[in-house]
């Protein structure tokens, strides 16, 4: 169920299975919903350009089984060791704090977002109510909205298979990757549900007031006020971020074939889903390389992740203590990095990041916010200059950068902070 565990970044491939493989409430459907539902996937064909290939069955199960698969999914598979993996990344960014509970995180974000799913492992469609758990005589205006998105997902997957496309080879080590195949997907979807929902509202005028009037009676179509910012910002990101980057797939192919191809030579970082325009001349990623950082370290400190972070998870960083604006302006020019993230075994993390800029002024744009960043994040505590070019910004964990090379490092005491550092300056 892939599907509905996209908030998940680092957590959803492996959790597959379907919810009308168990034990769920079928109940009989009527033909004026069936019908409506036939005449919904003819509309989502015409809107996408794409024939079902195969008939896509229907499951409905309740709200309620839904999330307890939820739970139970990730509870019998989130291994601890995945958990503690997921949450150093988060916390090395500073996006969440020690000590966060992911899983429960997890399911209590997902358990409130479910409204519908197309199952890639099974190719069922689960249809779920936004009010109640009977489907009645027909979909309400908001339900065929969902169902033209989620029935977009069937034709992707019948078309371009998309467990080749999010569950293929290490693509869940690299979340920045991920992250923009997963905005291809939600995005193409996106797009069509919009031009189905501009249809309805041309038809109908009044089509906005009664979707608002839906989700308000609903109640269960937004996410919980208490979830971090952070992670609802990694959720929205391939809804909203990756519309943006299918409409400039369309308007520059005129139509579908852009995105068609796009599923044969996806994106593959988030700066191409910010910039549509990086990913169509062709530009991807500079490589960096980082020195080792094996004699700083010793056998104490376990490598986590050996990646790239991208501008997404970049400008996030920095949104820790910048505002929007002051983040992405920052982080615009970025052309590549490489990040290691290091956990002991006391859970404690550690850092090392060098990035590539497109030119030096973006550069030097960054290095001034980066300054901005760090001093904010460390109050009062002070900052030691460890050489002409190179700071260290003393808070509750440790930051050194060297703005001449753009490589900054992170430890719990300055020390190993500074060694990290110094191993990329050498």
């Amino acid at each position: 169920m892939k599907r509905i565990l996209l908030v998940a970044i680092f957590l959803m491939l492996g959790l597959a299975g379907s919810v009308a493989a168990q034990d769920v409430t079928t109940p009989e459907i009527p033909p004026s919903l069936e019908a409506q539902m036939t005449g919904l996937e003819n509309i989502t064909e015409i809107i996408r350009g794409l024939e079902t290939e195969t008939p896509v069955a229907h499951a409905f199960p309740t709200r309620a089984e839904v999330r307890q698969y939820i739970a139970d999914q990730y509870r019998e598979q989130l291994s601890p060791e995945l958990a503690r993996r997921a949450l150093a990344f988060y916390v090395a960014l500073e996006l969440l704090p020690p000590g966060t509970d992911l899983t429960s995180l997890f399911i209590e974000v997902l358990g409130s977002q479910v409204a519908g799913f197309y199952d890639t492992e099974t190719g069922v469609m689960n249809v779920i109510p936004v009010i109640g758990d009977d489907p009645g005589e027909g979909l309400s205006l908001t339900e065929q909205i969902i169902y033209v998105h989620e029935y977009t997902h069937a034709l992707q997957d019948q078309h371009f298979t998309l467990d080749s496309l999010i569950d293929e080879g290490d693509i869940a080590d690299h979340p920045d990757q991920l992250l923009a195949a997963l905005a291809l997907v939600e995005g193409d979807a996106s797009l069509a549900m919009n031009f189905y929902t501009q249809q309805v509202a041309a038809a109908n005028p009044l089509a906005a007031l009664a979707i608002l009037a839906e989700g308000v009676q609903a109640g269960n179509l937004l996410p919980p006020g208490d979830i971090p910012q952070p992670l609802l910002r990694e959720l929205i990101f391939p809804y909203d971020t990756g519309l943006n980057f299918a409409m400039a797939l369309f308007s520059e192919g005129h139509g579908w074939d852009l995105i068609n191809q796009a599923f044969d030579n996806p994106p593959t970082t988030s700066e191409q889903i910010m910039h549509p325009d990086k990913y169509l001349a062709g530009e991807g990623a500079m490589p960096v390389d980082l020195s080792p950082v094996d004699a700083v370290l010793g056998a104490d400190w376990e490598l986590v992740w050996d990646t790239a972070l991208g501008e997404f998870y970049l400008a996030e960083h920095l949104r820790s203590q910048l505002d929007r604006r002051e983040a992405l302006a920052a982080t615009d020019g970025w052309g590549g990095d490489h990040i290691q993230v290091f956990v002991d075994d006391t859970d404690r993390v550690a850092w090392i990041l060098k990035l590539t800029w497109d030119t030096p002024q973006d550069a030097a744009e960054f290095a001034q916010a980066y300054a901005d960043f760090a001093t904010k994040r460390g109050g009062e505590t002070g900052t030691v200059d460890v050489a002409d070019t190179t700071t260290c910004y003393i808070a509750a964990t440790t930051i050194c950068v060297n703005f001449d090379s753009s490589s900054i490092s992170s430890a719990p005491d300055v020390s190993l902070a500074r060694d990290l550092l110094l191993t990329q300056l050498n």
